[in-house]
């Protein structure tokens, strides 16, 4: 089915326009998905296949003024 023709030449440039703009939050999406993959894939595991596994990054240290442990 043949598309028609667009009235004036700027329309078909403003309709790609706002359907690009309504798809961004999505393409975000699935680029932000996409990348998590490849970095995941290139990254070497850091733990040995038996080594037990510790939560990394839990304890949080304070460096504010009079918070002395």
């Amino acid at each position: 089915m043949p598309t028609k023709p667009a009235a004036a030449p700027w329309q078909e440039l403003e309709e790609q326009a706002y359907h690009a703009y309504r798809e961004w939050p999505l393409w975000l999406v699935l680029r932000e998905r996409e990348l998590g993959e490849r970095l995941a894939a290139g990254r070497p595991e850091r733990h040995p296949a038996g080594a037990a596994r510790t939560a990394e990054g839990t304890e949080r240290h304070s460096t504010a003024k009079g918070d002395e442990r």
